[in-house]
């Protein structure tokens, strides 16, 4: 009867009739309708038809279970009316491991065994890598943060060395050559940051290759033209204590000395000009 009057009838709604249809003499029929609630769990909406007075008894009639951080749109103890909208937002919590890379670090090093502009890789780079631990909170199944729990190094990254070229190292030609030459050469200059032609360069501008070269302006003296003062202090440390500015062995070997150890300040643009060609 209830379909062909087109008459929808849910599962939880009450139907009485009387006298029973089955008397063939005409039938009353009443139908109390239980109440329409819309619950959307998770983004999923779901129409349910109940009698249940409080949204927790609706949860628990439908077997709907909040969990953990878990929550409900209106709260659990609101009483439900007709028509009415739920939300319920699930929240989880769990750990994630992931293989990370670690990138190497690069050692820039100069050296004048390559021509300037040249670079060689003395040790080849290596990643590393890690174990990291991420808490990842999830809002109805959508990421909606990452944090790092954990982090593990479990395989160490090797350091790339890169040579990078500063030469030619030795001086081709000019006064003094072979001296400069053993100079750029010798343990003075153990990090090979001065090399023969950048020296060169520096002593033809400091004094044309004259060991005996005076500039009254300061008074400055010798191939590389040092003040007294700094002569003597640099000359003793680079082990030439007591040698005479005129002493082109030793002006050259303390000279290199002073280059290698961040000293070229000292001579300003002519410094800067050589050591760059």
């Amino acid at each position: 009867m209830a379909d062909g009057l087109n008459v929808k009838i849910y599962p939880e709604d009450q139907v009485q009739t009387f006298p029973d249809p089955s008397l063939g003499i005409g039938s009353k029929i009443i139908i109390t309708r239980a109440t329409v609630i819309y619950v959307t769990d998770a983004k999923k909406l779901t129409v349910y038809h109940t009698w249940k007075r409080t949204i927790r008894d609706l949860l628990k009639e439908k077997n709907i279970e909040l969990l953990g951080q878990d929550s409900s749109d209106p709260s659990l103890d609101t009483w439900i009316r007709y028509n009415m909208s739920l939300t319920i937002t699930r929240v989880a919590e769990v750990d994630l491991t992931q293989t990370e890379p670690i990138d190497f670090q690069i050692i820039k090093k100069n050296t004048v065994d390559l021509e300037k502009g040249q670079t060689s890789v003395q040790t080849q780079g290596v990643k590393g890598e890690k174990e990291v631990i991420y808490t990842i909170k999830r809002i109805d199944g959508e990421e909606a943060s990452r944090t790092v729990k954990d982090t593990t190094i479990t395989k160490q990254p090797v350091a790339e060395v890169l040579l990078i070229g500063i030469g030619p190292k030795l001086a081709k030609s000019g006064p003094y050559k072979d001296t400069i030459n053993a100079a750029v050469e010798s343990s003075l200059n153990k990090n090979y940051s001065v090399n023969g032609t950048a020296l060169m360069c520096l002593m033809i501008k400091e004094s044309n290759g004259h060991a005996d070269s005076i500039n009254p302006d300061g008074p400055y003296y010798g191939l590389f033209q040092y003040e007294e003062g700094f002569w003597a202090s640099i000359s003793q440390a680079a082990g030439y204590s007591g040698a005479s500015w005129s002493d082109s062995t030793a002006q050259i070997y303390s000279t290199v000395w002073a280059l290698s150890r961040g000293y070229g300040g000292h001579w300003g643009s002519n410094w800067s000009t050589c050591a760059n060609k």
